[in-house]
């Protein structure tokens, strides 16, 4: 083969699949799969630290995620024995041992998702009892805001975390009805 052709060659883009490989490893886009959860199909979103951010299949979840995030998607498996984890955490409501990647919360927001992921299936905590474990007695709005803000509702279960008078409050992933059915699949209401 002569220079020329070689040269020529070296051109050639790579494979999608190779490119897709280096944006994922690099950090520059995210993978996502779809799963089922309790509250029907959802995009799982996940890079080399841990599962990214959850959201209900929808239209418009890429755009959203590059708004809230600053990366890309590109479709992909999950890291090999990742798949059931997710499973399971999506089905649970708790990571277990699912890898989470919490990089695009505040240091106390962390503190809040952490104390979040111990409230056990089929109980709730209130928006002040989550405030008073993260040694913040008068942040309760601010807890509020945090759940707002979850990126991985169903697998930092935000959905158990309720008023101090027992309303359900707000929910993210959905809106209130979605709160209300998650909490009557664990049985923590009627």
């Amino acid at each position: 083969m002569k220079l020329e052709e070689e040269l020529r060659q070296l051109t050639i883009p790579a494979p999608n699949r190779v490119e897709d490989g280096v944006e994922l490893g690099t950090g520059l886009s995210d993978g996502f799969s779809v799963f089922e959860s309790p509250l029907g199909s959802v995009v799982v979103t996940f890079n080399p630290l841990g599962v990214s951010a959850v959201d209900l299949l929808s239209e418009g979840f890429q755009q959203r995620f590059a708004q809230r995030f600053r990366r890309g998607l590109l479709e992909a498996r999950p890291p090999r024995g990742w798949n059931d984890l997710i499973l399971r955490a999506l089905a649970e409501g708790t990571p277990g041992a699912l890898p989470v990647d919490l990089r695009s919360v505040t240091t106390f927001q962390k503190e809040v998702l952490e104390e979040t992921s111990a409230i056990p299936r089929g109980q709730t905590r209130s928006y002040g009892w989550l405030a008073r474990r993260t040694g913040r007695p008068k942040a309760a709005r601010a807890v509020g805001q945090t759940m707002a803000r979850n990126p991985v509702p169903l697998v930092i279960p935000c959905h158990r975390v309720v008023r101090a008078d027992g309303q359900i409050g707000h929910y993210g992933l959905g809106g209130v009805d979605n709160k209300q059915t998650l909490l009557r699949v664990e049985g923590a209401i009627g």
